[in-house]
C-alpha cells in the first residue's frame, strides 16, 4: 500500500467510529494546526514523517492506531502527552541499573499496556519503528507506514514483537547513550533537521 492508500484507510476506520482496537473508543480530540506540529518538531530536534503529519493535521491530536491509539501531540489517552513525555524523558537522568532513556529523535509513540510501547525514530524520514517492553528495547525492520499498514491488515497485536523484525544490536545501552550525548548537535527551536 502507498502512504496515499493507508491515510485514506485510516480515514475510512475513523469515520466508521473505529478509531483504534478498543470497543469503546471514544471521540477523537481534534486535528492540530501546522504551527503545533511543527513547535513538536522544534522540540524533538527532527521532523515528523509525513504520514504522520497528516494524521495530526487532517484526523486528530491522537487517539488513533492499535490498541488505544498512538499518543497526541498535546493530548493524549493514557499517560501524558507525547512532546512532554520526550521532554521528561530528555532530561532526566537514569538511575544506576535502569534504562537510560532512548536516543534524541526518539519517542514513545504507542501504549500498548503491560509496560510495552512502540517508540518512533523521528530521525529516519519515514519514521523507524522501536519495540519496548519493561525489559528490552530494539529497532524494528518496521517503517510507520507498514506498521499502520500491519494494523490496518489485523496484524497489530504481534507484529511489532516478532523476533525476525527485531535489528539485533541496534538496542540503546547506558554506553551507547552516554557516548551519543557526547556527539550531540544541540539545535535553536527554528533549526528543525530536514530529510
Amino acid at each position: 500500500m502507498t502512504e496515499d492508500e493507508i491515510f485514506d484507510a485510516i480515514r475510512a476506520r475513523v469515520e466508521a467510529g473505529r478509531p483504534t482496537d478498543s470497543p469503546s473508543a471514544s471521540l477523537l480530540p481534534p486535528p492540530v494546526s501546522e504551527q503545533v506540529i511543527r513547535d513538536a518538531e522544534a522540540v524533538i530536534g527532527y521532523r515528523l514523517p509525513p504520514l504522520l503529519r497528516r494524521i495530526y493535521r487532517e484526523l486528530g491530536d491522537g487517539g488513533i492506531g492499535p490498541h488505544g491509539g498512538i499518543q497526541g501531540l498535546t493530548n493524549s489517552w493514557s499517560n501524558i502527552p507525547m512532546v512532554d513525555g520526550y521532554l521528561e524523558l530528555v532530561s532526566a537522568e537514569a538511575e544506576p541499573g535502569e534504562h537510560p532513556p532512548p536516543p534524541r529523535g526518539v519517542v514513545f509513540f504507542c501504549d500498548l499496556g503491560c509496560a510495552m510501547w512502540a517508540l518512533l525514530d523521528c530521525r529516519h524520514p519515514q519514521g523507524q519503528m522501536w519495540w519496548s517492553d519493561e525489559y528490552e528495547s530494539c529497532k524494528l525492520h518496521l517503517t510507520l507506514p507498514e506498521w499502520f499498514g500491519a494494523w490496518l491488515a489485523g496484524d497489530s497485536h504481534d507484529v511489532w514483537a516478532r523476533p525476525g523484525l527485531r535489528l539485533g544490536p541496534e538496542s540503546w545501552d547506558r554506553e551507547q547513550a552516554e557516548a551519543t550525548e557526547r556527539h550531540r548537535i544541540v539545535l535553536h527551536p527554528d533549526q528543525v533537521p530536514l530529510w
